[in-house]
């Protein structure tokens, strides 16, 4: 779902992703505030996908411009069994100890906490997991 948004203008091209990591204390009271930080979740991955060009003075970036983003789906590795695509689930947390398994990155993913809520996109290729899991890549988009 395509957002209006505002983003600083040093990086407001098309393509450019970010996390959207919240606001500062000087955002609460600024005019832009609904249609620049209201509309993004804190945590959640956006790209810009088409630069609207109106620029706008903010007292924290110094001048900000209006961009349309997407919300970018995580790939991560998740139970065969919770693996159905349309399917909203709580993430589990993928119990493994090991530091060098090529599938790290898929089963610890950085922005997942056990619990949050996740929608799955697509279903992939099953994991050869060494620790004889049942897993599959997914592409999933957080919801909370």
């Amino acid at each position: 779902m395509a957002i209006i948004t505002l983003v600083s203008h040093l990086v407001a091209r098309e393509g450019y992703t970010f996390i959207h990591e919240g606001y500062s204390e000087r955002c609460l009271n600024c005019r832009f505030k609904k249609v620049c930080i209201d509309r993004l979740k804190k945590g959640h991955i956006y790209r810009v996908v088409k630069v609207l060009g109106l620029r706008n003075r903010c007292p924290v970036n110094g001048y900000v411009v209006s961009v349309v983003v997407d919300e970018v789906p995580i790939e991560i590795a998740l139970p065969k069994k919770l693996a159905v695509e349309g399917m909203t689930v709580r993430y589990p947390e993928i119990k493994c100890d090991r530091s060098k398994c090529q599938y790290l990155k898929l089963c610890k993913p950085r922005l997942l906490k056990e619990g949050s809520r996740i929608k799955v996109l697509t279903v992939k290729e099953r994991i050869k997991c060494p620790l004889n899991q049942s897993l599959v890549v997914a592409k999933v988009l957080l919801i909370d």
